[in-house]
């Protein structure tokens, strides 16, 4: 009898039916042969499975149902069905009748590993046309799917949750209103499903005006709105956060609006009791919501400002000596999202009195809340544009009225030894740079150019990294060897060195920065 010597051939002998092999041959062949596979064609997996058919595989699933080997026998048969099938399309896999059927019973297995293939052969069709995927979220193989959203392990209910989005992405009608039923069913699981279906829905509506208008229209945007205003903070926490992603688009905007949530989350903000710890993570997340509103650049933020005065609440907060230190966190890096834009920006120094409260503050806070108060800095400053831009970005340099200048008082900062505010100095001092009048500030003071190059005067490597990366902003801009003047030819050849370069004389380095 020929010995048996391919990992192919092995395999084919120990999961014959007729095989007496035991479990651990059984995984060990399929481990050996799993390891042989490496970026496998679809010829090579044609001609596996003329040796050894995929039912063969399949068929090993529950053959040992119960054993301690069951979990580690599934995995690796998942791994080599995997790579098998990988380079098959959906449309090839759903053209064998026996394929199907597996499919179908993989979607309904306990095993989180049988599940998951299944999935992955699901996902397939997103590769296929618009006809496929059509016909994919018309069949029953969507409903279940939808079904594992439901699923106890967390990787596999997720996994569902982002193919059953992109499908119904194209079909949006099949979700909302054919798999309605379901939908509910899934929402009176339990709360992290229903959490879950709340994602899967917030992704569809979001996808296009159309999908919004269908999800709207199903009335199972109602549901959120409920949890908003839950008693329950962490659920309310949770539905605030999809309340975010709903309003990234203008079409989920205008929901938000018509329903009077935008109003709820506003009215939030004047509630007392900020020593209530439910209060308090509430106040903090409508801030950061409504932030994020101002920082997405294609929402109108000017209206909402008008509408709800939002930089008014976030004033009477920093006019409080009460106010909470997690609130106050919470409005100082609204501030900086706020005026992340040049939009934002205008709307802030309309509104001097809140930056010059901001800015006074500013100069008499030390510890984390000075690290908050630079990064919103740093993002008021790194505005960039048009002309009007420039000034206002100056502007704000300028208020910050370091001694004996700012840019000093920034560099001292960055020297100190606390990672933290080290970190949040560096980040200012680049959104400097990216101004020609920052350049322009930098070439005035030369020794802040000597400290950026200077190689010896930074020993950790996240300062390196950010002394690094500000001497790139100076060299790359446009103005910058005519602003930089001698300095450019130190400061290119810095970066040329590359940032782990270390001088052979630290001195004459020095020297020459």
């Amino acid at each position: 009898m020929p010995s048996i010597t391919t990992p192919l051939e092995r395999v084919a002998n120990i999961i014959d039916p007729n095989s007496t092999s035991t479990v651990r041959e059984k995984i060990n062949a399929l481990s050996s042969f799993s390891q042989s596979l490496h970026d496998v064609t679809l010829d090579q997996a044609q001609s596996v499975f003329a040796t050894v058919s995929l039912a063969n595989f399949y068929m090993l699933f529950g053959v040992v149902e119960g054993s301690d080997d069951e979990e580690e026998l599934n995995r690796v048969l998942c791994e080599v069905i995997r790579k098998l099938l990988d380079p098959f399309t959906y449309d090839m896999i759903a053209g064998d009748e026996n394929n199907m059927m597996f499919l179908i019973q993989g979607l309904n297995h306990f095993s989180p590993d049988i599940r998951y293939l299944s999935l992955l052969q699901v996902e397939r069709c997103l590769n296929s046309t618009d006809q496929t995927i059509d016909q994919v979220a018309r069949s029953n193989v969507f409903t279940f799917v939808l079904a594992t959203i439901a699923f106890q392990q967390t990787q596999t209910a997720n996994k569902a949750v982002d193919i059953a989005a992109k499908i119904s992405c194209k079909a949006p009608d099949v979700l909302f209103t054919q798999n309605a039923a379901i939908l509910r069913n899934l929402l009176g699981t339990n709360e992290t499903v229903r959490f879950r279906v709340y994602e899967l829905i917030v992704r569809v509506a979001g996808s296009s005006s159309r999908a919004f208008e269908i999800g709207e229209a199903s009335g199972m945007f109602n549901g959120i709105i409920n949890e908003v205003q839950s008693t329950d903070t962490l659920v309310a926490l949770n539905a605030i956060e999809i309340l975010r992603q709903i309003a990234d688009t203008p079409a989920g905007l205008a929901f938000l609006e018509k329903s009077n949530l935008l109003g709820h989350l506003s009215s939030s903000l004047d509630i007392g009791d900020d020593n209530d710890t439910a209060v308090i993570l509430t106040k903090s997340a409508t801030i950061l919501f409504f932030s994020q509103l101002a920082h997405n650049q294609e929402i109108q933020f000017e209206p909402i400002e008008r509408k709800y005065k939002y930089l008014d609440k976030l004033q009477r907060r920093l006019d409080d000596d009460d106010t909470n230190k997690e609130i106050l966190t919470a409005v100082i890096g609204s501030i900086g999202l706020v005026g992340s834009t040049a939009q934002g920006l205008g709307l802030l120094q309309n509104t001097s009195s809140l930056l010059n409260k901001f800015m006074g503050l500013f100069q008499t806070t030390a510890g984390d809340l000075k690290v908050e108060f630079l990064h919103s800095l740093s993002k008021l400053i790194s505005v960039r544009g048009d002309p009007a831009a420039e000034h206002m970005t100056r502007q704000v340099y300028e208020a910050m009225d370091g001694r004996p200048t700012t840019l000093d008082n920034l560099v001292q900062t960055a020297k100190q030894p606390v990672d933290d505010i080290r970190v949040a100095a560096f980040t200012c001092i680049n959104s400097i740079a990216s101004h020609i009048w920052g350049r322009q500030e930098m070439v005035r003071n030369e020794h802040i150019l000597g400290y950026l190059v200077d190689r010896t005067a930074e020993h950790t490597v996240e300062g390196q990294r950010w002394k690094f990366t500000i001497c790139e902003t100076l060299i790359s801009a446009d103005d910058a060897q005519q602003t930089l003047g001698d300095h450019y030819h130190i400061l290119r050849n810095y970066v040329r060195q590359g940032l782990y370069y270390r001088p052979t004389e630290p001195a004459a380095a020095l020297e020459s920065a």
